[in-house]
């Protein structure tokens, strides 16, 4: 069989390489930054971009600058924030710009007030594209610094975000691992929402498998916890028994969040269809009393998972100080 030749131009990576040398001296120094929240699973379908938009603008609406960076070409957030069909949505082209061509990775502008958006879309299938020609091309690479500088393309596309906003959220496609690996290596805190499920349970330990190689490049990233997802809130037994079966997949590595987050079909649909989060809703005298029952509900498990996060974050934070003063 013949074998033909291509030349490929493939994107630099020496802003990669010097922001992986940063990370690694920040972390030997023993600085840690806990802005960039990483939701992750290597399952879809189990309220990943409900759970990063909810937080999102819970994070905003307590006076945090946050952005939310989808980092998925289905573009899910730009329907659950309402922006699809304005000039918030570009089909993740400042993304593609960003990680192809070097440019800076600035957000399209704020879907609400501190809650700016970098969107998703199909303009991310280039960037997969590419970041499947560079994990190539790292096969080939002389030195082991050489072999896993594309991993750090997405942590060199945010670093100036870090010194503009509060927070930053990565939402993160499942399926695809060199993307994964991208945003945990970015990352500083990973959040996992998962179901109950086998199939659930086993895009979590995808996660967790990939945990050691990010932490390879990014030694100060923490898996801050599990979100259980469409729980039955007066099922405690079965609540007490998935975190249990959670806590075991994970090996103790990290917590499970007290609070749950219930499944209301009529209102996840009614959000979908307002694109407005479940706090958001939570009030509507266009919704019927049933539905807005269950949405004050759900904004209630959002509002107290929020809360819990900050308090994880704030522990971080915590440590940090106490390393720093030592």
């Amino acid at each position: 069989m013949a074998i033909h030749q291509a030349t490929i131009d493939a994107a630099d990576l020496d802003v990669a390489l010097a922001t992986l040398r940063r990370m690694r001296a920040a972390a030997e120094d023993g600085i840690r930054s806990t802005q960039v929240i990483v939701v992750i699973n290597g399952k879809g379908g189990v309220g990943k971009s409900s759970l990063a938009s909810a937080i999102a603008v819970a994070l905003a609406k307590m006076g945090l600058s946050t952005v939310l960076c989808e980092m998925d070409a289905q573009g899910n957030n730009a329907e659950d924030l309402g922006y699809l069909n304005s000039a918030l949505a570009d089909d993740g082209l400042a993304q593609a710009a960003a990680i192809l061509d070097g440019k800076p990775l600035v957000p399209t502008g704020a879907a609400r007030p501190n809650l700016h958006v970098v969107p998703g879309g199909v303009g991310l299938e280039d960037v997969l594209e590419e970041l499947y020609v560079q994990r190539r091309l790292a096969s080939y690479a002389q030195t082991p610094e050489d072999q896993t500088a594309w991993m750090g393309m997405y942590a060199a596309a945010i670093e100036p975000l870090r010194a503009e906003h509060d927070v930053i959220i990565l939402d993160v496609a499942p399926g695809s691992e060199p993307l994964q690996l991208q945003a945990l290596v970015a990352g500083d805190m990973v959040l996992v929402p998962s179901r109950s499920d086998l199939s659930s349970r086993k895009g979590l330990r995808q996660v967790a498998r990939l945990f050691p190689r990010a932490r390879a490049l990014n030694s100060l990233l923490e898996l801050l916890g599990v979100v259980v997802f469409a729980s039955n809130p007066t099922a405690t037994k079965v609540q007490a028994n998935i975190k249990d079966q959670l806590t075991k997949d994970l090996k103790g590595a990290a917590p499970v969040f007290d609070q749950t987050i219930r499944a209301v079909e009529s209102a996840a649909v009614e959000c979908r269809a307002r694109g407005k989060v479940p706090q958001e809703l939570a009030t509507s005298r266009e919704l019927t009393p049933a539905v807005r029952r269950s949405m004050q509900a759900l904004a209630g498990d959002y509002k107290s998972l929020a809360m819990e996060v900050l308090q994880a974050k704030a522990e971080l934070d915590a440590k940090t100080a106490q390393k720093a003063t030592a």
